[in-house]
């Protein structure tokens, strides 16, 4: 039996706890109550970015993130002359920054997963389709095409890219992933844990937006309309979209995508339309939405089965879009209007 001072001792213990435990509920509810919201804007990499984040008493310039995002653009931009990648595809001789070397070490990585389908070396293809920074349209049979292509064509060594002359490199297809994983480390060095930040479509979510989970909403692939086919709540992963339905151009009737099919040496053409994939790192994720639009749509949904990817494709099947989730995808559904998931 328990005596009266033990009786009066319990309660007060347990009067105690509930104090503490009640202490830790006002505290964190009036903590959640002095968070504020930042929000910044700009362009890169030729596109915008946007920046949504919580903070108690961080506030990040504008300037800062200019700055970082332009220490990307000076070692991976091929549209600046003096970049790392530019004095690379020139055949200079380049110690390489550990931002590239990080990202070429990956992009290797991910295009043996993918069967070569996603390939850093398409960049001769890029220029010759006239999507590369001289937009030269003028292109001849490609029959004739000198240049080598495939992944196997380069390593590094001691910091230095090991290729030959006739090799070049194109890092757009995962670039803006990297760059929106790059700020993610900055927010978190930083101390600030809810943030979204997107970069021409990459996204990273971390955190739950103050409780209310981050709304990511993702349009149709089509150029006619920005019409949203469903919503995703995401919290604490990335995602990425590539499509063929914003960058291409017409030639004799014919349509040119920017996604570069290194196997067949010419822009991608096939039934998909768009992948999404979700990912714990955005680096990752753009480079296999990247070549899930080499791989077509059974390619696609054989290397998500085969590598657990999780994500959305939408593919033409007649005259219909059809959307197609992979295993999980459908648990980070907050909406899905209009769509018919298969």
């Amino acid at each position: 039996m328990i005596g009266v001072s033990q009786m009066k001792m319990l309660i007060l213990m347990t009067l105690a706890s509930k104090s503490i435990l009640l202490f830790f509920l006002i505290l964190y509810f009036s903590c959640q109550g002095n968070y504020k919201t930042f929000l910044i804007s700009g362009y890169t990499q030729g596109t915008t970015y946007n920046i949504k984040y919580h903070s108690i008493n961080q506030k990040i310039p504008k300037e800062s993130i200019d700055s970082l995002l332009k220490i990307i653009d000076m070692s991976m931009s091929t549209y600046i002359p003096f970049s790392t990648i530019s004095k690379l595809n020139r055949n200079e001789d380049v110690i390489l920054d550990s931002l590239i070397t990080y990202v070429i070490l990956k992009s290797i990585d991910i295009c043996n997963e993918t069967n070569g389908m996603f390939d850093i070396t398409v960049s001769p293809l890029v220029n010759y389709w006239g999507f590369g920074p001289k937009k030269n349209r003028s292109f001849k049979n490609n029959n004739q095409f000198f240049h080598e292509i495939g992944c196997d064509k380069i390593s590094i060594q001691n910091k230095t890219l090991i290729k030959s002359d006739s090799v070049k490199i194109d890092l757009n297809g995962i670039a803006q992933g990297f760059s929106v994983d790059f700020l993610s480390k900055y927010f978190k060095s930083k101390f600030i844990n809810d943030f979204m930040i997107e970069i021409g479509g990459e996204i990273t979510c971390s955190g739950d937006n103050l409780g209310k989970g981050w709304k990511i909403g993702i349009e149709s692939p089509t150029d006619k309309n920005r019409d949203l086919v469903y919503i995703l709540n995401l919290q604490n992963v990335s995602l990425a979209t590539s499509g063929n339905y914003r960058n291409y151009y017409y030639s004799d009737s014919m349509k040119i995508s920017h996604n570069m099919n290194p196997k067949t040496l010419k822009p991608s053409s096939n039934s998909l339309l768009s992948a999404t994939i979700i990912s714990d790192n955005c680096t990752s994720a753009d480079a296999y939405a990247t070549a899930c639009m080499a791989l077509g749509f059974e390619g696609s949904k054989e290397l998500m089965s085969t590598k657990n990817i999780i994500g959305s494709l939408a593919y033409k099947s007649s005259d219909d879009t059809v959307y197609y989730f992979s295993n999980k995808f459908s648990s980070f559904l907050h909406m899905s209007p209009g769509s018919a998931p298969q």
